[in-house]
């Protein structure tokens, strides 16, 4: 019998930095209710992961230690972006 790999997929967005701290704590505080509901769009649209029937487990991670100043994904605006990677596994 041969041990199952495990199946991971991973894709990368540049997110401001103010969107860090609801993304991966939660914490929502200090965002308006239209950037709440900006961010909660934005997090519906990602893909989500299945595989082999059972939904995979995300994990979010800042990629880079240094921002940029680029486009955000969520907003379409210009901020000082981080790359953000959500790991399926």
């Amino acid at each position: 019998m041969q041990p199952q790999r495990k199946t991971m997929i991973e894709y990368t967005y540049k997110i401001a930095d103010h969107w860090l701290s609801p993304i991966i704590n939660g914490d929502y505080s200090g965002l308006e209710d239209q950037e709440e509901a900006q961010l909660n769009d934005f997090l519906a649209s990602i893909p989500k992961q299945i595989h082999h029937k059972s939904k995979m487990h995300a994990f979010f991670h800042v990629v880079d230690e240094e921002g940029s100043f680029d486009v955000d994904e969520v907003s379409g605006l210009y901020a000082n972006c981080y790359a953000l990677t959500v790991t399926y596994f």
